[in-house]
């Protein structure tokens, strides 16, 4: 292989992944200022709120460790 191609196609990928990261993160960051700026009832119900965020990146984790096992 050309290494000048395989450099192109690393730069590719390397600039995929910074896209597709960057995605994810402004997701979870919405997911977060929606949090923060939802009126709650007490402090115990926005710690049930946290915890439910939570639950849901570690479900997600879990589905994307699986898929990557195949």
């Amino acid at each position: 292989m050309n290494k000048a191609f395989l450099e192109q196609m690393q730069k590719k990928v390397e600039k995929e992944l910074a896209e597709k990261e960057a995605s994810v993160l402004e997701f979870w960051k919405e997911e977060i200022d929606r949090l923060l700026h939802k009126k709650t009832e007490s402090l115990s119900a926005m710690q049930q709120e946290m915890q439910n965020l939570s639950l849901r990146m570690e479900n997600r984790l879990k589905i994307l460790k699986r898929s990557s096992e195949f």
